[in-house]
């Protein structure tokens, strides 16, 4: 015996859609924490998608054997970065809990002595800030939150690990469901948009993890040559500050400065010399990235003005703190790309002629560096 039931009009479908769409935003900005393992999962899993589908394509492998065998190399990388660099990084770390009320005091010396030689001695109130054994009891009271995180950082690690593996393994499962979700009317031109933004966004990350990696070592290689203390940490610090278009590299060099500042140089140079020579280091690794690394790397991937970037990368963080931040880049060039198209639609034009000039153009030329600075989502204001 035939089930009457009533169908969904379109509107009831898509008002069902945004709301269901709400709901997961809402759960992911409110419960953060618990999200965000499974974020980065997501993304990682997204950048080694290639991978699994190599070793399937040439290797004959099936798909749940080739994405353990991409986890299990994935998990090498990680414990031998840390098997590398953590003994050295901690080291480091505890060197700079127990030198730093020193090193902010001679920072301030130094900081002091050169606003006096510039005829500038009334600026001294702005530098001279009595909080060093404040500052140490406030490191000392930083033992217990420090193990706490630890310990939330290897759970969150362990859940990270164990939903990237499902996502490797099962993404071809994910897409069919997602793409049976989507309108029989329209599946094919938005999966074809989504192919676009996907091949955009997998080379920028791809390319930014290039880029943290050579940043990280070829300043680490750099600060150990002019002997600044910290170099691992600082090297690793410099990299991870990649990710943070625009804001980052200069944070990164302000820190390396404030570090030699407080540093005794080992070469006879006056102190403000020595910080000098370290800032024209960050600044010609900075151009050398700009015109040499990204051009070859990145290319011109994304075409965001600075103006865009910065309000996104505010937005990002905002919303999802540091993963926002380093998300909001290509976020926006998403966006970017998705409102070319509704423009196109809106004045009846093919939409994917537009689209396909743009990815062109992303792919094309390389030789103009400001350019690419730009459209790399790095660009200075």
């Amino acid at each position: 015996m035939a089930t009457a039931f009533g169908t969904w009009s379109t509107t009831t479908r898509r008002v069902v859609l945004l709301l269901i769409l709400a709901a997961a935003t809402l759960v992911v900005v409110r419960a953060e924490t618990v999200v965000l393992p499974f974020i980065w999962a997501f993304i990682v899993g997204y950048v080694l998608q290639p991978a699994v589908s190599f070793l399937e394509r040439r290797a004959r492998l099936r798909r749940g054997l080739a994405a353990g065998v991409v986890f299990l190399a994935l998990v090498a990388f990680i414990v031998g970065t840390i098997r590398l660099v953590a003994p050295l990084a901690v080291t480091q770390l505890r060197d700079v809990q127990h030198a730093l009320p020193t090193l902010l005091q001679s920072a301030q010396i130094t900081a002091v002595a050169t606003l006096r030689d510039l005829g500038m001695g009334d600026l001294d109130v702005l530098v001279l800030v009595p909080a060093s054994q404040e500052l140490s009891g406030n490191v000392a009271r930083m033992v217990v939150p420090l193990a706490t995180a630890i310990g939330r950082f290897a759970l969150e690690l362990l859940v990270f690990l164990i939903a990237t593996f499902f996502v490797l393994r099962d993404a071809p499962r994910l897409f069919e469901l997602v793409r049976d979700v989507l309108p029989r009317d329209h599946r094919a031109e938005i999966l074809r948009i989504g192919e676009q933004v996907s091949d955009l966004i997998s080379r920028y990350i791809r390319g930014q993890l290039i880029l943290v990696a050579v940043m990280s070592t070829v300043t680490a290689v750099g600060l150990s040559v002019l002997e600044v203390p910290y170099s691992i940490v600082l090297g690793l610090v410099t990299g991870v500050l990649e990710l943070i278009p625009i804001v980052g590299p200069i944070t990164a060099g302000a820190i390396a400065s404030i570090v030699a500042l407080g540093h005794p140089n080992p070469f006879g140079w006056s102190q403000p010399a020595y910080v000098g020579v370290v800032i024209v280091m960050y600044t010609v690794l900075r151009h050398g990235e700009d015109y040499f690394v990204v051009p070859l790397v990145i290319g011109r991937i994304v075409r965001l003005h600075a103006a865009v970037v910065i309000f996104a990368l505010l937005a990002g963080g905002a919303l999802l703190g540091l993963l926002g931040v380093i998300l909001a880049v290509p976020t926006a060039a998403t966006v970017r790309l998705l409102l070319i198209y509704v423009i196109a639609k809106l004045r009846d034009e093919d939409p994917f002629a537009q689209l396909e000039r743009e990815i062109e153009a992303v792919g094309g030329s390389r030789g103009h560096a400001a350019e690419a600075r730009a459209v790399s989502g790095q660009a200075r204001p």
